[in-house]
């Protein structure tokens, strides 16, 4: 089955170990677990025995009680058996594709977006009709006269992520609604990314389609909102039933299940998901205020407001392609940034300001300051 190279994937795995600022991680500085019980307050040494007694066997096949109870909290209308414990986000959007998606189905992506929840779909055989956030001077809007038009009752799926990665923009709730009725009209999916929930700026989590409707399928993940992307944990959350069942069919022959220790690290930090929480935005928000002050002070650089998660999409005046521009970046000044070909876009570049710290923000910033300085254009 031919499937399109991840774009994303493919720059950073040739460029970020060979670079001294990376300035285009979509993470937020990561947690350590001694860091992780500092916040929670929970006995270290009761934590230790707890791991180190745990019986290295496949646990509990849907997922530990605890770690599913966790995530359902972070919904308003869902129970722990309407949530699926998946490797990492990625193993959710990619269950839910192939559980969803069938040669011939006809599929609405909003871009940009996280490649793989258009990639998949179309490997599997499906017609992808393809939708552009536009942007504006108050952030990037979603045409519904324009979504209206493309999805008809033989539309399978909308697919999209929000908060968006990679322009920060976060799909306001009117809005939300508006795609929750024309998906109704049609008998659709309603398919979200929603990786970065719970990063919206002065909101923390924004709403979630699988609360708004029946159909509305969540895809989360605790390595962007919780900083703890190394326990590989993700989920699938719906109130579907039948794409549940059919769900958990395909996800015995792709995982059977999820790492007991990573199940039992992250039901703690779900437990005290505020105050966890609480230390991500504090980080996120700092960040962001320091990268808009850093890009309103570049004249060759413009952008709209970014609203949530841990990115942004600056544009840059210049006759260089957006792989031209962050080659050279690379080449000259060692930064990482990821270019907007990747997205289906050019002349901007993404970048994440909450993976690094302050100190080594600023001094990746002011090489790119540099270098923007002595760009021709």
């Amino acid at each position: 089955m031919y499937i399109e190279p991840f774009g994303v994937e493919r720059w950073l795995s040739k460029y970020e170990t060979v670079v001294d600022y990376n300035l285009t991680s979509t993470s937020i500085m990561p947690l350590s677990i001694n860091e992780l019980l500092e916040i929670t307050g929970e006995d270290k040494d009761q934590v230790k025995e707890d791991i180190f007694s745990l019986k290295l066997s496949y646990g509990v096949i849907e997922g530990h009680s605890d770690y599913l109870t966790g995530v359902a909290s972070l919904y308003h209308s869902l129970q722990k058996e309407q949530i699926i414990s998946t490797n990492g986000g990625v193993g959710a959007s990619y269950l839910t594709m192939v559980t969803v998606i069938e040669p011939g189905d006809h599929v609405v992506a909003i871009l940009p977006a996280y490649q793989q929840i258009y990639s998949v779909p179309e490997s599997i055989g499906a017609k992808i009709d393809y939708l552009f956030l536009e942007k504006s001077p108050s952030g990037y809007v979603l045409d519904m006269n324009k979504l209206a038009a493309l999805v008809t009752p033989k539309t399978k799926a909308i697919v999209f992520n929000n908060p968006n990665n990679p322009t920060g923009d976060v799909i306001a709730d009117e809005y939300l609604e508006q795609m929750v009725e024309i998906a109704k009209e049609n008998n659709s999916y309603l398919i979200c990314d929603e990786a970065y929930r719970g990063l919206t700026h002065n909101i923390g989590f924004s709403t979630s389609v699988a609360d708004l409707y029946e159909k509305g399928i969540s895809l989360g993940s605790m390595s962007k909102a919780f900083a703890m992307a190394g326990v590989r944990l993700g989920w699938i959350a719906t109130r579907d039933e039948t794409f549940m069942q059919n769900a958990n069919i395909h996800r015995d022959y792709t995982m059977i299940t999820t790492g007991s220790i990573d199940e039992y690290i992250a039901a703690l930090a779900l437990k005290h998901k505020d105050e966890v929480q609480q230390r991500n935005i504090e980080i996120t928000q700092s960040r962001a205020t320091l990268f808009k002050q850093w890009l309103d002070s570049e004249p060759k650089l413009s952008y709209a407001p970014f609203k949530g998660g841990t990115v942004a999409l600056p544009y840059f005046d210049s006759t260089l392609s957006s792989e031209e521009f962050c080659a050279k970046v690379i080449e000259e000044k060692s930064v990482l940034l990821m270019p907007g070909f990747v997205f289906g876009l050019d002349k901007c570049f993404r970048m994440g300001y909450a993976r690094e710290s302050e100190e080594k923000t600023i001094a990746g910033l002011n090489r790119i300051s540099d270098f923007l300085a002595k760009l021709k254009q």
